[in-house]
């Protein structure tokens, strides 16, 4: 069994076109529960996040939702019993007290709000402030033109890591990536129930 771990999963309010993203959305949702890992989202109990949620919820997964309080009743978080709501101030600190949550991060397509949470944690990875693994679900090549732009930055001379972020092809391949980066992280004498993380205090 792999260690626990708190994975915060960057997706969409929107379901998006076809049913491809909902499908790998719940299939998320439904690894981490099943592998007893602490599932992170934006609260909201639509699209793609609240497949993710719906799919964690339903193997008895632990979940943490955030949202900001003129977010709750749009994006219908209360809707969901089984999650653990936090709300926050503005998106700002939303963003903020998701990544002090996480052990990791998992980005399945999304819009506006999926884009900069990405390019915030993987900024803080470059900058070296933040260690842990981010991975793109590629779902239907989703992520495959914000690849190409950021390898098109870098070739231009205005990036220089480009080893912030990987890509798996679907939700198994993303969520195996993040646990053997948590067990070549963890070391012979720290616990296997919680690598590296440390908990913050969370207040509604």
């Amino acid at each position: 069994m792999s260690a626990s771990l708190s994975v915060c999963v960057f997706c969409g309010f929107s379901p998006g076109v076809g049913p491809r993203y909902l499908g790998a959305a719940k299939d998320l949702g439904a690894l981490l529960g099943e592998r007893g890992h602490r599932l992170v989202y934006g609260a909201g109990t639509g699209g793609l996040m609240g497949a993710v949620a719906s799919g964690a919820a339903g193997r008895g997964g632990s979940i943490v939702g955030l949202i900001p309080d003129f977010l709750r009743v749009r994006e219908q978080a209360d809707e969901l019993p089984e999650q653990r709501l936090i709300l926050t101030g503005d998106l700002l600190e939303r963003k903020r007290r998701m990544i002090e949550e996480a052990d990791a991060f998992l980005a399945l397509p999304g819009g506006y709000g999926t884009l900069d949470e990405v390019l915030e944690v993987i900024s803080m990875k470059a900058l070296g402030v933040l260690s842990a693994p981010l991975v793109l679900v590629d779902v239907d090549e989703a992520w495959a033109p914000f690849v190409t732009l950021i390898e098109s930055l870098h070739e231009r001379g205005f990036l220089r890591d480009l080893d912030v972020y990987s890509v798996a092809d679907g939700p198994e391949e993303a969520l195996a990536q993040v646990e053997r980066h948590a067990a070549a992280d963890r070391p012979a004498d720290r616990p296997a129930d919680r690598p590296g993380h440390r908990p913050a205090v969370l207040q509604p």
